[in-house]
């Protein structure tokens, strides 16, 4: 199975049934640790209109 290219729906809940491999795709991808996943802010930086 290519972790690489597995979408994020699928990635998570391979993730939540225990999947080590599935973890440490998750945690290179988006770097950050599973364990701060709902934790961590989330901002998207918007560009001031003109």
């Amino acid at each position: 199975m290519d972790y690489t290219t597995m979408d994020l729906r699928t990635l998570v809940e391979r993730v939540i049934e225990g999947d080590e491999r599935a973890k440490e795709e998750f945690e290179r991808r988006w770097e950050i640790p599973w364990e701060q996943v709902g934790t961590v802010p989330i901002s998207i930086e918007k560009k001031p209109r003109d």
